[in-house]
């Protein structure tokens, strides 16, 4: 019943419990081992079935166990937070509206082209660094030390295109200018800027249109098109617009509270970054005994975190970025963007 023998519900009984479980988990709330629990033992009270605990009110611990083993496709896993808002803006008609911006591609005779297919996005990385999981005694506090409560953001802009190729990265500072010993260390291709918060601003990323610009090769007269998410420094920005549409580059943004499934940048690029600035961060604090990240010593980790995650052009970053491309169905794309983000 509980610890290991006969099931406490009859086997033509136990699959109730699933039905209800599936339905709250495909619609985003899925079931916590307390909910199954009590789930379980509303279910036995229901059917006058004993053998649960009159005072826990729930299931026991050796039941649920038990539970998981009949029932081989389920198990316990950390879910990812979604707003309800992208939750509800990324369905099938809002994503097979958004693939149809292939036939802009056709249409700026650029289909199959990668070199010519561009997404820039920005995020924040905090100097405050903890882990996830630690090793610790059983029955003892485990604590980590970290340079303060709270931690500082400072903004990465990027932008690749399908093919592998970055162009300027700009890294934004909290402050009022920048200083030069800021910039020990600071990777090829990167530049270094200071706004009132650490992010991006509409003139910042103007600035960063103009770089964006000059990198591109001007031997080849097609037209580029930039994938954007809706953030009011990009599609706010008119002066943004004039210059790229002045150079032949073609904008196009992602529908409302889809950029987390639908964005390579999100997927191929600061995933694995943020994960490895993590890393080095937590490596570095060890090393200097809980000091404060300064700016001097930014690019020390941010230079091993980059070096880590952003490999030279190569078919990888391709096939992540047009595999969301060329997704022909939602469930399709849907795994196509799971499968990129490992």
């Amino acid at each position: 019943m509980c610890q290991g023998g006969s099931p406490t519900f009859q086997r033509r009984r136990k699959g109730s419990l699933l039905p209800p479980s599936r339905h709250w988990r495909r619609g985003g709330f899925p079931f916590t081992k307390r909910d199954v629990q009590q789930v379980a033992f509303d279910f036995a009270a229901n059917n006058d079935i004993s053998g649960f605990s009159l005072t826990a009110g729930r299931a026991g611990y050796y039941w649920f166990q038990n539970f998981l083993k009949r029932n081989p496709e389920l198990g316990m896993r950390k879910p990812e937070v979604l707003s309800a808002a992208r939750a509800a803006g990324l369905n099938k008609e809002v994503v097979s509206q958004w693939f149809k911006y292939e036939n802009l591609l056709v249409e700026l005779g650029i289909e199959g082209t990668p070199s010519h297919i561009w997404n820039c996005d920005e995020s924040g990385l905090q100097d405050q660094f903890s882990s996830t999981k630690v090793v610790g005694q059983v029955g003892q506090p485990c604590v980590e030390v970290c340079a303060g409560e709270k931690g500082e953001t400072t903004t990465c802009l990027a932008a690749f295109n399908a093919e592998g190729t970055y162009s300027r990265t700009i890294i934004i500072f909290k402050g009022k200018r920048v200083r030069s010993e800021w910039l020990q260390g600071c990777p090829e291709n990167t530049s270094v800027r200071c706004s009132d918060n650490g992010w991006i601003t509409s003139d910042l990323f103007l600035e960063w249109g103009q770089m964006f610009i000059q990198s591109l090769p001007r031997d080849d007269p097609r037209p580029h098109l930039l994938l954007l998410d809706g953030h009011s420094s990009h599609v706010y920005n008119l002066e943004f617009i004039k210059l790229l549409k002045s150079k032949n580059v073609h904008i196009m943004c992602y529908p409302p509270h889809t950029t987390h499934a639908l964005q390579p940048a999100d997927k191929a690029l600061f995933k694995s970054l943020k994960h490895h600035w993590d890393q080095e961060g937590r490596k570095w604090t060890r090393m200097m005994a809980g000091q404060k990240l300064s700016r001097m010593e930014f690019f020390a980790v941010f230079s091993r975190a980059i070096r880590k995650r952003v490999k030279p052009p190569s078919y990888n970053l391709t096939r992540k970025s047009l595999s969301i491309k060329v997704g022909a169905k939602f469930i399709t794309m849907q795994h196509s963007t799971d499968r990129g983000s490992r």
